[in-house]
């Protein structure tokens, strides 16, 4: 797990999207899961939710349904939907700078009260430690803006460290 100092800027925390989000453009689902933490704590259908690699591709190829197989889709949605879609790397893109506007990073200046985390849906969590968030839109699919978007946690390791905790990959 890659981790930044407490004091760390929205430059620093972007670049940590930008690493994530570079891993699932070269399809390093297991490594993307290394990189940063990730909430295993969501209930889905009543079953405790656990990020896995074929999980996180999943989420990517069927533009934010996880929980569906190629097969799931087209029988759901028709023969002829799309079931392979890709993560397009910013890094080298002229228009880069475009890109990292679209990666908004709130901190937040109160703490996170049991009140708040349960109207959060933040049941698993140590939600003491969250101390703010990351959406990151239009997360680049196939060259272009999509409307899929990456949700993180920014919660502090320890007093002088930091990480993400990814939350999901879904339609805004």
């Amino acid at each position: 797990m890659k981790t930044l100092p407490i004091d760390a800027d929205q430059e620093e925390i972007k670049n940590l999207v930008v690493e994530w989000n570079e891993l699932l453009a070269q399809e390093k689902y297991e490594e993307a899961l290394e990189l940063i933490l990730h909430d295993d704590t969501q209930k889905i259908d009543g079953k405790t939710w656990v990020w896995t690699p074929q999980k996180l591709e999943a989420a990517v190829f069927t533009y934010g349904l996880p929980w569906f197989t190629k097969a799931d889709i087209k029988r759901l949605y028709g023969a002829d939907s799309r079931v392979d879609y890709k993560v397009t790397s910013i890094l080298n893109r002229p228009d880069k700078e475009k890109w990292l506007e679209t990666i908004d990073i709130y901190i937040y200046d109160y703490a996170i009260s049991p009140e708040m985390a349960r109207t959060w849906g933040i049941t698993g969590l140590d939600y003491e430690n969250i101390i703010g968030d990351v959406l990151f839109g239009n997360v680049p699919l196939d060259g272009k803006a999509s409307d899929l978007s990456a949700l993180f946690w920014i919660v502090k390791v320890d007093e002088k460290n930091i990480t993400l905790i990814f939350r999901e990959l879904h339609v805004m």
